[in-house]
């Protein structure tokens, strides 16, 4: 009987030394937590530039645009734009002049102006929205074209319509 308990305390001993190991996790190397790839540039860093028009309301003079430089990094500081907005006729019911039909266009240039007529905000990176202080259009104005130019340091994107 001497011999049972004996071994029954060696066995429960040898079972509890056993069962007290701890892993050592301080030995596994730490990662560096991992960054996500930069998604902005700022306006004078950028060497390229795209606009792509989200939104017009051309009746209030607002028109929203998302801008994107190098590798499609959307542009952030933004604030040199020139916007204009076309006001047009229905088609055929206009006299013409030099085979031209009649326009109307509204517009601020915060590139060469001094004084900017226009609000710009941006909502979020890289995207913006233009709204010119005051609007004035004819009662026949039908349809609205939009050109816009942006101008940074490294950058130019030159004033042209948007379809």
């Amino acid at each position: 009987m001497k011999h049972t308990k004996l071994y029954c305390a060696i066995g429960l001993s040898s079972v509890l030394l056993l069962g007290c190991g701890s892993d050592d996790d301080d030995n596994k190397p730490v990662e560096p937590p991992v960054e996500p790839p930069v998604s902005t540039i700022g306006i004078n860093d950028t060497e390229t530039l795209s606009v792509n028009l989200t939104t017009v309301d051309a009746e209030k003079g607002s028109v929203a645009l998302t801008l994107t430089g190098d590798d499609e990094k959307l542009v952030t500081d933004a604030g040199a734009f020139n916007l204009i907005l076309m006001g047009y006729p229905k088609e055929g019911g206009s006299s013409v002049k030099y085979k031209l039909g009649w326009h109307q266009a509204n517009h601020s240039n915060c590139i060469a102006d001094v004084d900017c007529t226009m609000a710009i905000t941006e909502l979020e990176s890289g995207k913006y929205n233009l709204e010119l202080d005051s609007v004035e259009w004819k009662d026949a104005i039908d349809s609205y074209r939009v050109a816009v130019e942006v101008k940074g340091e490294k950058a130019h994107l030159e004033l042209a319509f948007l379809d």
